[in-house]
């Protein structure tokens, strides 16, 4: 049941099943990569949900559009760490792809969200 205007947007959702998804794959790591780099993944993709959620509770289309922009920096700042997760080979090249996608998907699809605030100011 959807009470809240975030909760029905697409991007909210996706960024929802990668939470899940970055959650199960820091389990599978290293226990000091797991409470390290792990645990900074799982922050910043948070991160996302949260800053999607909290932009379209705000008022006005400057300050959405400036927590759609923080959401849009989470997503890029999950990148790097994907990567060295790989490069590390401590996800495959198939995890490290899926959850690539997913970044690219969200950033569209906040790129939207950010384009929408801009052209309506």
């Amino acid at each position: 049941m959807e009470k809240f205007i975030f909760e029905k947007l697409e991007v909210y959702k996706k960024a929802l099943e990668f939470i899940g998804k970055v959650i199960d794959t820091a389990k599978t790591l290293p226990t000091d990569i797991k409470y390290t780099l792990g645990k900074e993944l799982i922050k910043t993709s948070v991160s996302i949900a949260n800053n999607l959620a909290e932009g379209s509770g705000r008022r006005s289309r400057k300050e959405k559009r400036q927590f759609y922009d923080i959401a849009q920096g989470s997503i890029f700042e999950c990148i790097p760490m994907l990567s060295v997760l790989k490069n590390k080979t401590f996800i495959t090249q198939e995890e490290y792809s899926e959850l690539y996608e997913y970044c690219f998907v969200m950033a569209k699809m906040v790129s939207g969200l950010i384009r929408h605030q801009t052209t309506n100011l």
